[in-house]
């Protein structure tokens, strides 16, 4: 979620790059900075906080030149503070180096670096990039770049001066989007079209892989062996009216495709899976106050309470911790036993949402210890718990939630590692799941890429009055979820249940004009899942079945199946949430309704 606008040409540098980082301020930040080449020297300055509270304290004289980067940081690696905010400077300050991404080999390459005699001045993997390119550098930025590219994994993208070519930025691409917006005597390089709006007349899109050399006259595009490329530059005519909502119809629908770019940043940037590390440093809890935790109770309202009922069933079952959701609004003071042996997790995407903040002061005036997970760190919950942990979905401008419930199910996954890494060190759990994390934000585009399947569901249900979701284990909340994002933005009545409790009550409503979604992939639920499913058949209810590819049981007994690849069952409920999504979507679509801004809701509760 962190910006890059870089700037080379006859203009000066700094009010375009404080432009381009407001510009950029949308997808979220916590620190901001910007270095500018002035008489053979490159000149940093950055620090936590937003644009409008710095951008003051930078004097134009001392940062007068006409070639420069800037960027907008959201924390990953190493809390927000002065000496991880971006550019991160690389050997004897001859690099200055902005970065977008996760560089997944960082603490192989620090130890490398260090024994090389490299001394860190921050925590992030982006100065190992910075140190990267300074070592590699001998007059050709192509070669240095190649460097980068050859021994950095995961996907990011950079911005790097060299204070040796004054009127030089280098933009390296590798998974993480890179542009070069093309003007009248300069070039500008950003991670986004929007900061390119006003300066640039044509926009060229870096390739994987690929190196540009961007001059004030001149771009010269390479690809990873250093070889030439002609790249083909886009007219900005007529491109910023689908800036916001990155040409989708609906934000809702641009903020589910982000969610693979979320997901991927999230836990790449807190897992290091090769060597079965978290990246938790900036949490205020030990191993021994961990294990001397009597229960953690997981606060929220609405689609967070969703997560927070997947995270205690996760840390019950990972980490052996007790653990329970609590509706935000039902954690009132006093009513229940709190004190230090319990910690009390508010989630919310806002952390503004009136309810979970009052749960935290009671939870606070108990003694009980706090955490977030929140979206917003410089937030009302924010300040007044003892640790956040940024779930990094970024803006989220459509109503009904979407990815920031996947970052959050992701962040309480992660918190469940850890807790298990406290109270149980020998079970293994993140090398169980290593795989399964490494593919999800494969696993969760192929599924975006289905949406035909939901398409077709949505011409035959999208004239229901009322709808069922069922399932079980860490899914029950997954059907919750589904049911709140159907009710909520097409208006049909739909209610989630554990299967289990479909015997119980609900069966009474099966009919042949209530649609029953059912989640029944694979894992140690899928057989009793089935079993509801069969039920639901026998009289005569419609199905629509969420399976795993290749599943030929489960496909015989749906009317419509909705697929996803198979996963690990504690990791599914981050992908099975997906099909519904977009269920939702398609069905609200047919029915003509408001996706965005559905009627009576707000996108934070900030009143009781």
């Amino acid at each position: 979620m962190c910006g890059i606008i870089g700037y080379t040409g006859r203009s000066q540098a700094l009010p375009v790059l404080i432009q381009g980082i407001r510009l950029l301020s949308y997808r979220g930040y916590d620190s901001a900075g910007v270095s500018v080449w002035r008489d053979g020297e490159l000149r940093v300055r950055k620090d936590k906080g937003r644009i409008e509270e710095l951008a003051p304290r930078w004097d134009p004289e001392e940062l007068a030149g006409t070639t420069g980067v800037g960027h907008t940081r959201w924390a990953t690696h190493g809390a927000p503070s002065q000496p991880n905010a971006h550019p991160q400077a690389g050997g004897a300050g001859e690099v200055a180096l902005v970065h977008n991404g996760i560089v997944e080999n960082d603490l192989a390459l620090r130890e490398e670096l260090e024994a090389e005699g490299v001394r860190f001045s921050s925590e992030t993997d982006t100065e190992v990039l910075a140190h990267l390119y300074a070592r590699a550098f001998r007059g050709d930025p192509v070669a240095a770049a190649r460097e980068l590219l050859r021994r950095g994994r995961g996907a990011f993208a950079v911005a790097v001066q060299h204070r040796s070519l004054p009127d030089t930025l280098v933009a390296v691409r590798r998974g993480s989007p890179l542009l070069v917006g093309l003007g009248v005597r300069e070039n500008l390089v950003a991670s986004d079209l929007r900061a390119l709006v006003g300066r640039a007349d044509r926009v060229l899109v870096l390739g994987e892989d690929e190196i540009a050399v961007v001059r004030p006259e001149s771009v010269e595009v390479y690809d990873a062996a250093g070889r030439a490329l002609e790249p083909t530059a886009r007219p900005m005519a007529g491109i910023e009216q689908d800036l916001g909502k990155g040409g989708h119809a609906h934000y809702m629908l641009k903020e589910m495709h982000e969610q693979p770019e979320r997901l991927y940043e999230l836990l790449a940037g807190r897992l290091d899976l090769a060597r079965g590390r978290l990246r938790l440093d900036d949490l205020p809890l030990s191993d021994r106050e961990w294990r001397g935790l009597s229960r953690v109770d997981l606060v929220g309202c609405g689609t967070a309470y969703h997560a927070c009922w997947y995270g205690a069933r996760f840390l019950e079952v990972a980490a052996g911790m007790p653990a329970r959701a609590v509706m935000a609004h039902e954690y009132e003071r006093g009513s229940v036993p709190l004190g230090p042996d319990v910690l009390v997790v508010a989630v919310s995407q806002s952390g503004e949402t009136m309810d979970t903040k009052l749960a935290v002061e009671a939870a606070r005036a108990g003694q009980a210890r706090t955490l977030g997970v929140l979206n917003q760190r410089e937030s009302v919950i924010g300040r007044l718990v003892e640790g956040v942990f940024d779930m990094h979905a970024g803006l989220e401008v459509g109503v009904a939630s979407t990815k920031a419930y996947t970052s959050m199910l992701a962040a309480l996954l992660i918190l469940g590692l850890r807790a298990c890494g406290a109270r149980q060190p020998d079970a293994g759990r993140m090398t169980e799941l290593a795989d399964a994390l490494r593919a999800l934000p494969d696993h969760v585009r192929t599924a975006l890429a289905r949406g035909a399947e939901a398409q077709a569901v949505a011409r035959d249900i999208h004239r229901a009055s009322t709808m069922l979701y069922l399932g079980r284990g860490l899914d029950a909340p997954t059907a919750l979820e589904g049911a709140l994002k159907m009710k909520e933005i097409s208006y049909i009545h739909a209610e989630g249940y554990p299967a289990g409790e479909m015997k119980h009550g609900p069966i009474a409503l099966v009919s042949k004009e209530v649609p029953v979604v059912a989640l029944a992939t694979q894992g140690p639920w899928r057989d009793r899942m089935l079993a509801n499913v069969r039920e639901v058949r026998a009289r005569d209810g419609e199905v629509i079945l969420v399976a795993n590819d290749g599943d030929a049981e489960a496909g015989r007994l749906a009317d419509f199946v909705l697929r996803v690849p198979a996963t690990h069952p504690w990791v599914a409920p981050l992908l099975n949430v997906v099909p519904l999504q977009l269920l939702a979507y398609e069905t609200a679509k047919r029915r003509g309704c408001d996706i965005d801004q559905p009627r009576n809701l707000a996108k934070t509760v900030t009143v009781q």
